[in-house]
């Protein structure tokens, strides 16, 4: 800091003690401020702004007029230039912010302001102001802004390969010249995933580095391998000859590194749960600007958001692989149990056959009972091979609807007259109302899978209570109702019962694949309907069925 200044004048000297009190001002601004200056409209010489000079480089006469502006960011001077001519128009103060270039090289973010200095008659004698430092306020803010975005586009992309040339594109517009990204995949082969480069006129060159053989990771020297196989940062601020040198793999690569012309190079892990990902690497090849330890901080930031949305998406990938893989099982495994069924279904269409040719024989009863026995078990495991195969065919987007003019009404008797005899048994009441025809273009198979899967799960939930089943039409729509007085369902299980393998009870009690109300609502919607439920627990279930009667 500058030492106060000891003001020590006669009481009578006012000149002197003025001088030395504007000389403690001056000093105490530019305490303040790293860059002051002076301008004076009047005497057409340049500002007095020792300050300035001494920190951009400029020359007093390269400062003279409007020449200070080319020490501003060029994306600045045209914002500022104008800021200035509405303030001095005005004779109003103003302040802006901008990047100002340092004589060494590089930019630093100013808050500047001017003020207007009066004469007593309230002209303008002359502008004065300071350049107050806020490089690194600016940095945060960018940088919070930019983490903010990042974390949307990584949030966005569930493919690695989206996540990687997302991270590629946002390293470039904020950190570098060029970004490479190299990745370590789960079987240990090593990918150069992505180059990108900010001038369009390198995509050739850029084409070239993707394409390089790739580094193993046990090299010594080069950053990306020391990345990949210790998983630490290697940080370049000026990338001269011999380093490029000692970094190259063979002849090709160094010359590939000249004609970048890396200038400075930084190099961090993807981290995610303890594994090494890959590796970022950026290059600033255009400018004076270096890397120093608060860039390493930054770009350690991002790979690590960027590690853990590359991670997440592999997490993805694996479990829709998984999905495919039990999909693809359930699909085989469905046809080969079909396989055996039919055989044995025929086998015991002989037994009862052969039962009804010796009514006399005093087993034909106990055999009876054992074919419809096994009629009912082949029954059922039939319709749970079926239900997975249409899971499959579902997922395969093979699904497909065989539609013809059809009466939902005698498709609802016909399906209600198989149930009659199980809700018998059961000791179920067992009503169905669909008096009257009900016509429409439907899948006559499928509909009537709908109300098997209602009737059944009815059925199931029922605990003996009364079921009903009733078709009506309103305003163009069928609406079909299955109605029981079972255990209910609590409201918010109510919306996972139309997934896949959706249940609200436990399969231990219960029984079956949870795939009967998925299926009703992927036919129902395929045919342009829609399937709702009203419950409550203990209260029973009515599951509403509504689908057009007239299509376009």
């Amino acid at each position: 800091m500058t030492p106060p200044l000891q003001v020590q004048a006669a009481p009578d000297d006012e000149l002197t003690l003025l001088r030395l009190e504007t000389e403690r001002l001056r000093q105490l601004v530019e305490t303040a401020a790293q860059v002051t200056w002076t301008d004076s409209p009047d005497d057409g010489q340049a500002p007095l702004a020792n300050a300035w000079l001494a920190f951009t480089g400029q020359t007093r006469e390269q400062m003279r007029g409007r020449g200070w502006l080319q020490a501003l960011h060029p994306g600045d001077r045209e914002r500022i230039r104008a800021a200035v001519d509405r303030a001095r128009a005005a004779n109003e103060s103003w302040a802006e912010r901008y990047r100002l270039g340092r004589a060494e090289g590089g930019y630093v973010w100013m808050l500047a302001k001017g003020v207007p200095v009066r004469a007593p008659d309230g002209t303008i004698r002359e502008w004065v102001g300071t350049c107050v430092d806020i490089h690194a306020q600016v940095l945060a803010e960018e940088r919070t802004v930019f983490f903010a975005r990042a974390s949307e586009l990584f949030a966005s992309s569930m493919d690695v390969s989206s996540t990687l040339a997302t991270l590629a594109n946002l390293s470039v517009s904020a950190l570098a010249d060029w970004c490479v990204v190299d990745v370590l995949h789960p079987d240990g082969h090593f990918e150069r995933a992505q180059v990108v480069t900010s001038d369009p006129a390198h995509a050739s060159l850029a084409a070239t580095v993707q394409r390089m053989k790739p580094v193993p990771q046990e090299h010594p020297v080069y950053p990306p391998a020391v990345a990949l196989a210790t998983g630490r940062s290697t940080l370049v601020p000026e990338v001269t000859e011999a380093v490029m040198r000692s970094a190259a793999q063979d002849a090709e690569h160094l010359e590939t590194m000249r004609r970048v012309d890396i200038r400075s190079l930084l190099t961090v892990p993807l981290l995610a749960r303890g594994h090494i990902l890959g590796a970022l690497t950026f290059l600033i090849t255009t400018s004076s600007r270096r890397y120093d330890e608060e860039d390493l901080r930054f770009a350690q930031e991002l790979a690590t958001l960027a590690a853990l949305a590359v991670d997440n998406a592999r997490l993805l990938q694996d479990a829709r692989e998984a999905v495919r893989l039990r999909d693809e099982f359930l699909s085989v495994a469905s046809h080969e149990l079909k396989t055996p069924l039919t055989p044995l279904s025929l086998k015991l269409q002989a037994l009862a056959r052969a039962v009804k040719a010796h009514p006399e024989s005093p087993l034909a009863p106990i055999i009876e009972s054992h074919v419809e026995t096994g009629n009912r078990q082949v029954r059922r495991l039939t319709d749970l091979m079926n239900n997975l195969l249409d899971v499959s065919r579902i997922n395969a987007g093979t699904f497909r609807l065989q539609r013809e003019e059809v009466d939902l009404a005698q498709v609802v008797r016909e399906v209600a007259g198989e149930f009659a005899p199980r809700f018998a048994v059961e000791h179920c009441g067992f009503q169905v109302e669909a008096p009257e025809p009900v016509r429409g273009c439907f899948d006559r198979v499928r509909l009537g899978q709908v109300l098997e899967h209602l009737l059944d799960n009815a059925l199931k939930y029922g605990a003996g209570a009364p079921v009903s089943v009733r078709l009506t039409v309103e305003g163009g729509m069928a609406r079909l109702t299955v109605r029981d007085e079972g255990i209910g369902i609590a409201p918010e299980q109510q919306p996972r019962l139309f997934e896949r393998y959706g249940r609200a009870v436990s399969e231990r009690h219960y029984g079956g694949l949870g795939l009967g109300l998925y299926l009703t609502r992927t036919i129902v919607e395929a045919e342009g309907g829609s399937v709702s439920m009203q419950s409550r627990l203990g209260e029973g279930a009515t599951v509403t069925v509504e689908l057009p009667l007239a299509r376009p």
